[in-house]
C-alpha cells in the first residue's frame, strides 16, 4: 500500500485577519496604510455585482514590506 504524506502548505495569499495578528495591529490600520500608499495593495475578489467581496495580500509582499520595514527600523529611518 501506497503512504501519501501531505506537507502543510503556506498559501501564496493572506487573509486580513493574518496580517493583523502577525503585526498585532488593527484592520483599520492596515487599509489607512493601503490608502497612505504604505503598504501592499490587497488583489479584491468580487464585484459590484455580487454580495460577497473579499480581500487578500500576497504573502511574498507583506513579507517584503515587513523586512523592509524593519531594516529602516535597524537604521534608524523613518
Amino acid at each position: 500500500m501506497t503512504k501519501y504524506h501531505s506537507s502543510p502548505r503556506v498559501s501564496p495569499l493572506m487573509k486580513i485577519g493574518e496580517i493583523t495578528e502577525w503585526l498585532s495591529v488593527s484592520e483599520s490600520a492596515i487599509y489607512k496604510w493601503v490608502d497612505q500608499e504604505r503598504f501592499p495593495k490587497p488583489i479584491k475578489f468580487g464585484g459590484a455585482d455580487t454580495k460577497r467581496k473579499s480581500s487578500r495580500w500576497v504573502r511574498e509582499e507583506v513579507e517584503t514590506w515587513f523586512l523592509n520595514h524593519a531594516t529602516k527600523r535597524e537604521k534608524g529611518m523613518k
